[in-house]
C-alpha cells in the first residue's frame, strides 16, 4: 500500500514559533488575570460583610431579635472573622429593666450566634470592634475598634460607621490593615479596596475605591 506522501507534521520551528507566541500571550494575560482575582477576593468579602449586616437585621425588623450585634474580630493580614448574634425579646426586656442594655463582646450577655465566617481579606483594623442595632435605632452602640473610628470623606460627606476591605498585599505595607489614616498618601490605599457603610437603622450602603475617591455600587 503506497502511503500518501503530501501528510506533513509539524517542524521544530514551527513547534518553537508556536510555543513562544503561547509563552507571550499568556505572560501578557497573566497580570490582568492576577488583578482581577484579587479584586474578586476583595470584593466578594465585603459582599459578606454587607450581607450578614442585612440579614441580622432583617431579623431584627421581623421580631427575631430585639437586640442585635455584628462583630469585627482581625486576624492579621490574611483573614477576618465577622460574627453576628441576637437578643430575645424577654432578655432584651430584662436588661432593659435593669438599666444594663450594652454591646457587650461577652458571649454570656447574647442569646444567639447567628453567623460566623471567616474571610480570606484584611479589614482597616487590628482590634476586635462591635456594632449593636435595636429595632427603632434608639439602641444604636458602638465599641472597641468601631467606637470613634476615625472620619473621612466619601463624596463629599464624613463617614464614621464604616468597614473597609483592602487586599493582603496593600496591608503589609501599611501595617497589616487598611489604614485610612494614610488615604492619598505613599504607599496609601491601594485598589482593590471597597467599603461597607452602616446607619443606626441597619442600612447598608457598599462603596468602591477608584484612584483617588469612593463609587457606589
Amino acid at each position: 500500500m503506497q502511503q500518501d506522501q503530501n501528510i506533513k507534521g509539524f517542524t521544530l520551528l514551527e513547534l518553537l514559533v508556536v510555543i513562544s507566541i503561547v509563552a507571550l500571550v499568556t505572560a501578557a494575560a497573566a497580570p490582568n488575570f492576577n488583578n482581577w482575582n484579587k479584586d474578586r477576593k476583595v470584593r466578594k468579602a465585603s459582599e459578606q460583610i454587607a450581607s450578614m449586616l442585612t440579614n441580622i437585621n432583617t431579623q431584627l425588623q421581623r421580631g427575631n431579635f430585639q437586640y442585635v450585634q455584628f462583630q469585627i474580630i482581625p486576624g492579621g493580614t490574611s483573614s477576618t472573622t465577622i460574627r453576628t448574634k441576637g437578643m430575645y425579646s424577654d432578655t432584651y426586656s430584662e436588661k432593659i429593666n435593669s438599666g444594663s442594655i450594652k454591646c457587650s463582646k461577652d458571649n454570656k450577655y447574647w442569646d444567639e450566634t447567628v453567623q460566623e465566617i471567616v474571610i480570606d481579606t484584611p479589614v482597616h483594623t487590628d482590634k476586635q470592634g462591635y456594632v449593636c442595632f435595636s429595632k427603632d435605632g434608639t439602641k444604636f452602640l458602638q465599641t472597641g475598634s468601631l467606637e470613634n473610628q476615625y472620619g473621612f470623606f466619601v463624596n463629599g460627606e464624613e463617614v464614621k460607621d464604616y468597614a473597609l476591605v483592602c487586599s493582603e498585599s496593600n496591608a503589609k505595607q501599611i501595617g497589616g490593615k487598611c489604614d485610612l489614616k494614610t488615604l492619598g498618601k505613599d504607599p496609601g490605599l491601594e485598589k482593590p479596596a471597597y467599603l461597607v457603610l452602616w446607619s443606626r437603622f441597619g442600612t447598608v450602603t457598599k462603596y468602591k475605591w477608584g484612584k483617588s475617591d469612593w463609587t457606589i455600587r
